[in-house]
């Protein structure tokens, strides 16, 4: 759409317009789709082309003096100086308010240049300011169109199995290209809907234990698993250990201690390094009483961001269905699951989707995010499945 938007005013002599996006790589989106219809397409002939590996980054059309260019917010130096007619900005949302109205906005001046924003929802920042004042009839010179994934004829994917799978936030900005945020509680942690009254051990279900280490706070979470239908896994907390001030080996001992069946532990990855006070690896103390701690080191698993939302479709879905439940015993757990926050937005800053690292509620939600990053990978398209 923004490339056809393009070509008009690349056709026009003596214009000369912008892509604009956070860097190079997610402007050559754009870039492609106009140099496909004006090579291939339009077979028009071209007087300049600078091209690196492929990617467009300078078009002028031979005898209209025509000329787009590809820019990166990444280099706001770049932008300065030079009068355009039209600029397209994709990922608008991600592209600081500072570097678009320093540099960006005062190149559409000369030349009464016009501007289309494209982008996914990223929280309430200043791409959503902009989009307000297409909706306030107060500036007309503004308007402003929001569409769903799934009305777009090149969306192939499934919505119910998306909603089942994603949170809700994840989903209504991501799919559904709606203004959502990630302020405030983490996880929609429920009392009347998370704890279970009568969750107990079940004998016929594997245990799994997620363990995040710590002297001053080290936790473990027990978990169990169910598959539902259609594939999807409920996730059962049936106990716990929170410790203050406890070393390693004392906390390894009560795990060791645990009267269950364990499948598989896992922990935080950083556990493998070695202590400066002991001289040896968290993981290696749990490995000395014969638990081996595991955990996955792909990129996406280790992310925390992506973390805490994979975890959080286990609380609620997109459908507002719940998939975690907790045993009542489990106290430090659901005091960490209820008021595991994140930091106060100003107005004047993004929205920061990292959570608070407060040394109190954190550590709870790390043993539980540990524990089900590693038993459902991130990366798998296959809903449920426990890869260990």
């Amino acid at each position: 759409m923004a490339a056809h938007e393009i070509i008009p005013w690349l056709l026009t002599p003596k214009t000369r317009g912008w892509i604009l996006a956070p860097n190079y790589s997610l402007g050559q989106k754009i870039a492609r789709e106009v140099k496909r219809i004006v090579l291939t397409e339009l077979k028009l002939p071209v007087e300049t082309k600078k091209e690196v590996n492929g990617d467009l980054y300078f078009l002028r059309l031979a005898g209209l003096n025509s000329e787009l260019s590809v820019k990166s917010a990444d280099s706001p130096e770049s932008l300065i100086g030079e009068g355009i007619d039209y600029l397209v900005v994709d990922e608008m949302a991600i592209i600081p308010q500072q570097t678009y109205e320093m540099y960006v906005r005062p190149t559409l001046a000369d030349r009464q240049g016009w501007a289309l924003f494209c982008s996914t929802p990223r929280g309430f920042n200043y791409f959503e300011y902009l989009f307000k004042l297409g909706t306030d009839p107060k500036y007309p010179d503004y308007e402003s169109w929001q569409v769903p994934s799934w009305e777009s004829p090149f969306f192939k994917d499934d919505i119910e199995e998306l909603k089942r799978t994603l949170t809700k936030e994840t989903f209504l900005q991501e799919i559904g290209a709606e203004f959502t945020s990630f302020a405030g509680k983490v996880y929609p942690f429920q009392r009347s809907i998370h704890i279970k009254k009568n969750l107990k051990y079940n004998k016929d279900l594997p245990v799994y234990v997620g363990i995040d280490f710590g002297y001053r706070a080290s936790h473990c979470v027990v978990l169990q698993t169910r598959l539902r239908d259609k594939g999807l896994a409920d996730i059962f907390q049936i106990d716990e250990i929170a410790l203050k001030d406890t070393k390693t080996e004392d906390f390894a001992k009560l795990v060791k201690a645990l009267p269950y069946n364990v499948t598989a532990y896992f922990g935080d990855p950083a556990g493998v390094g070695v202590s400066m006070h002991t001289g040896i690896s968290d993981f290696y103390v749990f490995q000395k009483l014969g638990m081996r701690i595991q955990h996955r080191r792909d990129k996406a698993t280790r992310d925390v961001i992506n973390g805490v939302g994979h975890v959080r479709r286990w609380f609620e879905d997109a459908n507002g269905d719940a998939h975690f439940f907790i045993a009542p015993r489990c106290k430090a757990s659901i005091e960490s699951y209820e008021n595991y926050r994140y930091p106060k937005h100003r107005e004047e800053q993004a929205l920061r989707e990292m959570p608070l690292k407060d040394g109190r509620f954190d550590h709870g939600c790390d043993a539980l995010r540990f524990a089900i990053c590693n038993l459902f990978s991130i990366t798998s398209r296959q809903v449920g499945l426990i890869n260990w």
